[in-house]
Parts: C-alpha cells; sequence; structure tokens
C-alpha cells in the first residue's frame, strides 16, 4: 500500500499534546494494543550519497485503568539492528508526536523534520480486535526528511507503507 499527502492534513493533529489521558473508551481499560507495519523506501544522505531502507515497526501501547497511554516503539532494520524507545503520559522522548482516541479509534502521529507517519487503529465495538492504517506524508516541497539511526539527516524521495497489523490483549504488557 502506498500513500502520500500533504502535511496540512495533519495540522489538526499535530496540535494536540504528547500521550495524554485522551477521552479513552471504557472498553479500550487496561488493555494492550499492538501495531506493526513495514516501511521501506529510497532516498539521500545530506551529503547526496543514495540510501535506501527497508525496516519494521511495532509498536506496543498501553491503555491504564486510568486511561493513561504509556507506548514503546522498536524499530528494526533490515540488517536486524533494532532501535527501541519508550515514552509514558506526559513525555515529549526521543520521538515526536501525540498519540489519542477519536472515538472508537487510536490514532498516531509521528512527526519529522520534514513530513510525519500517521498511524489509526479502529476497533470493534468490545476493543478485542482491530485494524491498523499507516500514511506518510510528505511535507513542505513534496519530500520527507528523517533522521537516522546514524544521526545523520536524510531527505527520503519514495516511500511506501504494507504489512499493517493490530491486535488487542488484556492487561499491561509493560508489567511482564
Amino acid at each position: 500500500m502506498r500513500a502520500h499527502f500533504a502535511l496540512a492534513c495533519f495540522f489538526g493533529v499535530l496540535s494536540v499534546g504528547p500521550l495524554s489521558a485522551s477521552n479513552a473508551p471504557q472498553a479500550a481499560l487496561n488493555k494492550t494494543v499492538t501495531l506493526s507495519w513495514a516501511v521501506s523506501g529510497s532516498g539521500k544522505s545530506a551529503d547526496g550519497a543514495p540510501m535506501s531502507f527497508n525496516n519494521t515497526v511495532a509498536l506496543t501501547i498501553y491503555v491504564s485503568s486510568a486511561g493513561r497511554l504509556f507506548q514503546r516503539k522498536r524499530l528494526t532494520s533490515m540488517r536486524g539492528k533494532a532501535a527501541e524507545l519508550s515514552k509514558g503520559p506526559g513525555e515529549s522522548g526521543a520521538y515526536p508526536g501525540s498519540l489519542r482516541f477519536e472515538g472508537s479509534k487510536l490514532v498516531g502521529v509521528q512527526t519529522w523534520a520534514n513530513g510525519a507517519t500517521r498511524y489509526s487503529a479502529t476497533f470493534d465495538p468490545g476493543f478485542s480486535s482491530c485494524s491498523l492504517s499507516v500514511i506518510d506524508g510528505k511535507g513542505a516541497g513534496g519530500k520527507i526528511s528523517r533522521k537516522g539511526p546514524d544521526g545523520r539527516m536524510y531527505v527520503i524521495d519514495s516511500v511506501s507503507v504494507g504489512s499493517p497489523t493490530c491486535s488487542v490483549q488484556s492487561g499491561n504488557a509493560f508489567a511482564r
């Protein structure tokens, strides 16, 4: 699945803070949501050297009994290298963005230097199953600029998102 759209679509989403207790539905409380997807593409480093990537993103989100959202993100590269980051309610963490409920959807946005990734998990009424949609959006000038795991800035010319999965389980996955 390949999708691009203007960053302007995100303006309403970006004004929301980091992780919040935002209107979590009662059926979502004390549940862990696991989201994953593949992302691949190509671009150039700041010095103009071509590069390509093929990564897997895995997000584990716990909705506490108070509706607070806790998140752990794991990025695994095609070479098997992995980076893991966590953040809790009110923390900006190492990756900027937002995460909140909109009715029966859990919507997250990760902002980049230029562009953003938006993911949306839609739940059944009992919050026992879900489906996932992921979109990478280009920013000004039709480009995505991201800092790579090596700390260098990259301009992404093409990006493709695929294999989105979503699952729900009762309890706190972080307490295990």
